[in-house]
């Protein structure tokens, strides 16, 4: 039987490395897990290690202000004063830890971090745990949530606009699962700050992000049946749920963001509404995939109250993850050409730094 197999990078290296197979009759359908374990230490003051930053140049016409919180390399995490481009080390774990998404509290004190720990087999594969250190990085992190079983990770983590929840994906393995592989499945959850009380949202789904007005939830879905994802607008308990964008719109969609008035969303997707889903890597290996991530992407968006989405770029960039600008004016964004920034409409595109990673946070 024939069977298309393809290499997911992980969401913004935000989960496992991992093998998603899918046959045509086969009913196969899940993810094999391809490399070990890594433990889950607490980080410790030995692990935050010695690095040099380098000010960043900030265009002075773009009058820029606030800060930037995101990953340099995959294991530190700096911040970024847009006004003066001086470059401060919140944590840097060394070794091979992947810092893989961090978030700012509304009220700027706190940053939760997705965290992978050093580990000294050959290969990370990234499961990461959640930890809370202040925004100043005056202190060491702090555990959050505790991985209950080697094989889970959570990822993608940000806080509610009130700062009483965090919200997260939950990768854990499918019990339920009759399939001839290790399964895996996403649980979009939220766990109340500061006791780390869980709560499961929305079932097969991951890539969360709450709407400035603090009324509504995006996420992307995951069938894993007819590897297929879609872009979904919810209350924040995930009632309610609508398609943002017809189902099968896109061939991949991912990396929701809310505009700062929360009437329209931002997101990455792969290929052309209601046009042929093949897309040119689809076309060349054969395989399909079930998200953006590390297939060459656009910035879209569309009205949240409905409507037809626009294209904002034409830059066949991977592994993009945005914020935007506290006035609304501009996006930055992460992707696997470093830092970048562009007007909110796409246009006057510049990049500010080659290195960046995992994900980026706009705070004052």
């Amino acid at each position: 039987m024939k069977k298309k197999i393809v290499l997911l990078i992980g969401v913004m290296l935000l989960a496992a490395c991992s093998i998603k197979v899918s046959g045509n009759s086969d009913n196969n359908q899940g993810y094999i897990l391809v490399t070990n374990t890594p433990p889950a230490p607490t980080p410790t003051s030995a692990a935050n290690v010695a690095i040099t930053l380098e000010p960043i140049s900030i265009p002075a016409d773009l009058k820029l202000s606030g800060h930037l919180v995101y990953g340099r390399g995959v294991s530190t995490l700096v911040r970024l004063d847009l006004a003066t481009g001086q470059l401060t080390k919140l944590f840097s774990a060394g070794g091979n830890a992947w810092i893989t998404g961090a978030s700012v509290s509304p009220d700027d004190k706190q940053i939760v971090m997705a965290f992978s720990p050093s580990t000294t087999d050959t290969a990370q594969v990234g499961y990461a745990t959640l930890y809370v250190l202040p925004v100043d990085g005056s202190a060491e992190p702090k555990l959050f949530l505790k991985r209950l079983a080697d094989q889970e990770s959570y990822s993608t983590p940000v806080w509610s606009m009130d700062g009483k929840y965090i919200y997260y994906a939950h990768e854990v393995q499918d019990t339920t699962s009759h399939q001839k592989y290790v399964t895996y499945k996403y649980i979009l959850e939220r766990a109340t700050y500061p006791d780390g009380q869980t709560q499961p949202i929305v079932d097969q789904a991951f890539w969360p992000r709450l709407s400035p007005d603090g009324s509504k939830l995006a996420y992307v879905s995951f069938n894993p049946q007819a590897n297929a994802n879609d872009l979904y607008i919810s209350n924040l308990d995930g009632s309610n749920p609508k398609l943002a964008l017809p189902a099968g719109d896109f061939f991949a969609v991912d990396a929701p963001l809310f505009s700062p008035d929360s009437k329209s969303l931002m997101f990455s997707a792969v290929g052309q509404p209601t046009v042929s889903q093949l897309s040119w890597f689809d076309q060349l290996m054969d395989v399909q995939v079930a998200e953006a991530h590390s297939v060459p992407s656009e910035w879209w968006r569309v009205p949240v109250a409905g409507g037809k989405p626009e294209q904002l770029t034409n830059i066949a960039d991977t592994g993009m993850y945005g914020d935007f600008s506290l006035d609304g004016r501009y996006v930055v964004f992460v992707s696997a050409n470093g830092l970048s920034i562009m007007e909110a409409d796409g246009t006057g595109l510049r990049q500010l730094s080659n290195n960046a990673t995992g994900t980026v946070d706009w705070s004052p």
